[in-house]
């Protein structure tokens, strides 16, 4: 889910797409697509009276965030998102926070749409600047001025985001995958059989064997490879092992990045230190593989009819190869966490709503009458049930906080002037969650989804929950994400009855939304 790691934040291209695929119907507001005209302008409240902590001489707001001083010390993005909304209303602002730039929180959907209607053929996604220094400045001599779709905005993202979006978008692309994504999620299931213990548990450590799946699904597809993630004797300083624990550092760091005052950019710290070292091993497994790719692409016959794999695409679409290069690294380094992450969600929720749980299963064994039947793209578009399971799963819990957005232009939201180069912060999460959006919001009830279903009609806004994003900026690896979800989900399922008998679980907001509780999900053999 190539959301940056960082986010992995965008999705979907046309309003209609996005109807689509959530299953609503639009709200569309003229205001969405007009830019700040002179009279809105001129009637609206100035930026300066945008409400918000107040600064204080020399220190600003960065005092808000010390350890035993500050009163959003220990915040995370969802947390912060909570306070501003609950103290300061539908628009907030953030400023005096040495090395950032103004932040403006906004909470209506209404605006939120604005925003993204507003956001031109160039969306400017300001985030992730450690990431940016460290292909553009550290390791300039293995990037040479291509940084890919996280790290770089305006025309000179555009020109990359065309030579790959053909590739990474179209439906037929995932197909070549789904055989292979069955195999991963079957030999994920034989993993689970041989990692439960007599109470048939998970480990505490559950989350590492859920990397090894997400890692062994996107390396087939960013590398055209298995790395062996099953291997029972894998040791801690296996290939395997080493990339999963270098993105983990790599999120780390990215995180005490962002949130902390940028001395980085002075001086060579912890965080920054971290970064580099996660990221240095990333390219070296990867350039291993892909110049294997490279070497293929050679040694392949001319009158050769082997449908090319998507970095095979990639690598012999343009001449220059350093596009296929960022572009499988991307997606190695976004495409771990985040689909583990979402699929770990899915189970938590399908665990506390055995009911739901059943009707899914009931599904899936319609599809799949024998428990080794290989899920093909055909059957998947048979599961309906489940890809509203999924798509509610991500309403309440997406890996996502929210979106971030520059300003190209002027506009006003909340009838408020905010200028243009603000950064723009729009935290869906927490909107999802509000009952004046999604009845019984705090509910799964994956029927909102379905057409037909009574939960389903009542008008909903397109724009309160957006877990890919939405715009030319999406994520472009959400085929590909999808289809690794949804085949290990529908294989766990038809395999088992999944509980989770330790209390709510617990989430953290950092880069990502994650769990922070030990997954110890039961995982109880189903017999037919």
């Amino acid at each position: 889910m190539l959301r940056s790691s960082s986010c992995i934040r965008s999705l979907l291209g046309s309003s209609n797409q996005q109807a689509v695929l959530f299953g609503v119907r639009r709200w569309s507001t003229a205001a969405a697509t007009q830019r700040a005209i002179p009279q809105e302008w001129d009637d609206a409240k100035p930026y300066e009276d945008i409400p918000g902590p107040k600064s204080l001489p020399i220190l600003g707001n960065t005092w808000r965030f010390i350890p035993k001083i500050g009163d959003l010390n220990g915040m995370g993005f969802v947390e912060l998102a909570q306070y501003f909304h609950k103290t300061y209303g539908n628009i907030a602002k953030l400023s005096g926070v040495p090395g950032k730039s103004d932040m403006v929180f906004i909470f209506d959907p209404d605006d939120i749409e604005k925003v993204f209607r507003n956001e031109g053929p160039w969306p400017i996604r300001d985030v992730v600047q450690g990431a940016v220094h460290y292909r553009n400045v550290t390791r300039k001599d293995i990037f040479k001025g291509v940084g890919g779709l996280a790290t770089v905005h305006g025309e000179e993202w555009q020109k990359f985001r065309s030579k790959v979006n053909q590739t990474m978008m179209q439906p037929r692309a995932t197909k070549l995958y789904t055989g292979q994504i069955d195999l991963v999620a079957e030999d994920f299931i034989e993993r689970i059989r041989a990692v439960r213990d007599e109470k048939l548990e998970m480990p505490a450590n559950f989350n590492n064997e859920m990397y090894k799946w997400g890692l062994e699904s996107i390396a087939y597809i960013a590398l055209d490879t298995r790395l062996g993630c099953f291997n029972p004797d894998l040791q801690p300083d296996s290939e395997p092992q080493k990339m999963i624990d270098a993105v983990q550092l790599q999120f780390d760091a990215m995180y005490r990045l962002e949130i902390q005052i940028p001395f980085w950019k002075i001086v060579s710290t912890p965080a920054w230190r971290d970064l580099v070292k996660s990221s240095d091993y990333f390219i070296e497994v990867s350039l291993k593989y892909i110049n294997q790719a490279i070497q293929r692409l050679k040694d392949l016959p001319p009158d050769s009819e082997r449908e090319l794999t998507v970095l095979e695409k990639l690598l012999a679409k343009d001449p220059d190869p350093r596009t296929g290069v960022v572009m499988a690294m991307d997606m190695l380094g976004a495409g771990i966490d985040t689909t583990s992450y979402t699929a770990v969600a899915a189970m938590n929720m399908l665990s506390k709503n055995q009911d739901k749980q059943e009707k899914l299963f009931e599904e899936v064994q319609r599809v799949l009458p024998n428990k080794r039947d290989p899920l093909t793209s055909e059957k998947l578009n048979e599961l309906k049930y489940l890809k509203a399971c999924m798509k509610e799963t991500m309403r309440i819990s997406p890996i996502a906080g929210g979106n971030q957005r520059t300003l190209v232009k002027d506009l006003v939201l909340a009838n408020y002037r905010v200028p243009k180069g603000t950064s723009i912060i729009m935290p869906g999460l927490l909107l999802s969650r509000l009952d004046k959006h999604f009845p019984q919001a705090n509910k799964f009830i994956p029927e909102r989804w379905l057409k037909g279903e009574p939960e389903s009609k009542m008008k909903l806004h397109a724009f309160v929950t957006l877990p890919f994003g939405f715009g030319p900026r999406m994520c472009i690896g959400r085929r590909f994400a999808e289809l690794e979800i949804e085949t290990l989900l529908a294989k766990l399922i038809r395999n088992f009855r999944i509980e989770y008998n330790y209390g709510d679980m617990q989430f953290v907001s950092r880069l990502l939304y994650t769990p922070s509780s030990p997954l110890k999900f039961k995982m109880i053999d189903r017999e037919n």
